[in-house]
């Protein structure tokens, strides 16, 4: 009995089909056939109408006998696996959304420019639209405080500098802002002679930048100089490698050597304290056997890591502060490194362009506690004024002669201007002393007995007194340009015209003249007789001015 008898699974053949024949009839079976390299997919055969390899709109129409369509540069479908050829567009990494800050922002008027505004109004008894001072703040923002406030439910955190009063989000932001920018107020930088280093060093790093020397590789100040040399190219010390070039020849070596004979060390500043009063002369010389006394002793040298470490443990600490919530003007919260932050305050003051609503509310409550009088001209929706007087009218009937032509005029002639007013008594009043008739025109005004506007024009106190600009304004209305972004040069309120009379009687309504460095209200306004403010709340929002500042 043979071997396949005995076991039967010697007999079976467990090759696959394809396997079992020659190898000639497999390949005369597929070499007439055709294989997509990039999908490895069998090709049938092409026929009249189909597009060329590549183009995948489908097949043309039946009676389309244009020629084949050309394929673009760039093909079509996926893009093949590999690095991405030069030119192509490089893909940015994605960034993260910026999560919105939870706080509440107010938009504040600076104490010292809202106290030379106040001072202008204390000094004059004339009307000026509160628009044209809000337009002064918002002009000017080193003129404007922001306020950022955490709500309640939140555990939001404010973290500052106390030396320049820079504001971030997180703890390392300031610190990373206090070694950068405060490091010099504690420690003076100085340039040392130092010897040049010995040993053996086959070859220096030079950067084909700068041509600076980096130094030997096997030197204890490589890393350190790479580091900062790293720093100061903006880029990572992976990417400044590739720019090193190393130099083997003892000219190089030697160069370099000469280059690092100078050190830069770093030395504590001694805080200079009250000079004291000399000693009599006796005192100062030192006695027979005792010895002067020493000086101050010098501080001691310090590498820039030396330094850091003692700015960090000893300085740094004090310098920081956190809060939850913070005042601090424009321009500083401007510079902050907290993108949420920086956001919030951005949106707020493109917001108060178009509707100053935290400014107004700031405003109003300064201006009450300095017991100005508020109004509305025209009607309850007009155009905001403040005065520094009590708008009363008179109702007395035994006055005297130029007090009664002065209030008959004015009701008779409403929304006369002060001019007109002058030379109208003039020719009536041509009996009295003008400088006379000038002081008692100018109780009423003091007495709010008549209301005068910025632009001389005059109406009667009432609910809504009467407003209207002059001619001249309303022509140079369509030509003003654009507010710029610094404040105008300040300006004085111009006095009122005054009849002919003698120069030793000015008009007592002029406006004091304000501080130069600080802005006060111009003459031209900005409110339209018929625009309207944002309505006034119950209860003013703004606290007084005093209590804004301590916070």
């Amino acid at each position: 009995m043979s071997d396949a008898d005995k076991n039967p699974t010697l007999g079976f053949d467990f090759a696959p089909d394809w396997a079992r024949g020659s190898a000639d009839d497999y390949v005369s079976r597929y070499q007439s056939k055709s294989y997509d390299e990039r999908t490895g997919r069998e090709e049938r055969p092409r026929r009249d109408g189909d597009r060329p390899r590549g183009d995948r709109r489908g097949p043309r129409p039946v009676g389309d006998r244009r020629g084949p369509r050309p394929v673009g540069d760039r093909p079509r479908g996926p893009r093949p696996h590999g690095p991405r050829p030069e030119g192509d567009r490089p893909r940015f990494p994605r960034r993260d959304p910026v999560r919105p800050l939870d706080a509440e922002i107010r938009i504040l008027p600076n104490q010292k420019n809202l106290g030379s505004i106040i001072k202008t109004l204390q000094g004059t008894h004339t009307a000026f639209p509160m628009k044209k001072f809000v337009t002064l703040f918002l002009e000017n923002p080193q003129a404007c405080l922001v306020r950022f406030e955490a709500k309640p439910e939140t555990e939001t955190k404010f973290w500052s500098c106390k030396a320049c009063g820079f504001v971030a989000l997180s703890e390392a932001e300031v610190e990373t802002h206090i070694l950068a920018e405060h490091f010099g107020d504690f420690f003076d930088e100085c340039v040392e002679p130092c010897e040049p280093p010995s040993g053996n060093y086959p070859c220096v790093a030079r950067c084909t930048l700068t041509g600076e020397w980096v130094g030997a590789p096997n030197h204890h100040s490589y890393r350190r100089r790479l580091a900062e040399m790293a720093a100061k190219a903006g880029m990572s010390e992976r990417d400044f490698q590739h720019t090193l070039e190393m130099c083997r020849d003892p000219e190089s070596v030697e160069a370099w050597k000469q280059s690092v004979t100078t050190q830069i060390v770093y030395r504590r500043r001694v805080t200079e304290a009250a000079p004291a009063a000399p000693a009599p002369a006796s005192e100062t010389a030192p006695a027979e056997g005792e010895t002067p006394a020493a000086e101050t002793p010098a501080q001691p040298a310090l590498t820039r890591d030396q330094a850091e470490y003692a700015f960090r443990h000893e300085i740094l600490p004090t310098l920081v502060a956190s809060a939850r919530h913070v005042c601090l003007p424009v321009e500083v919260a401007r510079r902050s490194t907290s993108l949420p932050l920086t956001l919030l305050l951005k949106y707020t003051l493109r917001d108060e362009q178009r509707f100053p609503r935290s400014l107004f509310f700031a405003l109003r409550g300064a201006f009450r506690h300095r017991k100005f009088t508020l109004f509305r001209a025209n009607d309850a929706r007009g155009p905001e004024f403040v005065v520094n007087a009590a708008l009363s009218p008179f109702t007395s009937e035994n006055v005297v002669r130029e007090i009664r032509a002065a209030l008959d005029y004015v009701t008779a002639h409403p929304l006369c201007t002060r001019a007109e007013l002058l030379a109208a008594l003039r020719t009536e009043l041509a009996d009295m002393d003008p400088s006379t008739v000038v002081r008692q025109i100018a109780f009423l005004f003091q007495k709010g007995h008549i209301l005068e506007y910025y632009n001389g024009v005059l109406a009667l106190p009432e609910a809504n007194p009467k407003f209207r600009k002059l001619p001249e304004e309303l022509k140079k209305a369509p030509a003003e340009t654009p507010a710029e972004e610094t404040a105008p040069a300040p300006e004085v309120a111009p006095a009122p015209e005054a009849a002919p009379a003698p120069e030793a009687a000015p008009a007592p309504e002029a406006a004091p003249e304000a501080a130069a460095e600080e802005p006060v209200p111009e003459p031209a306004p900005e409110v339209p007789a018929g625009e309207a403010a944002p309505a006034e709340p119950a209860a003013p929002e703004a606290p007084a001015p005093a209590a804004e500042s301590q916070n």
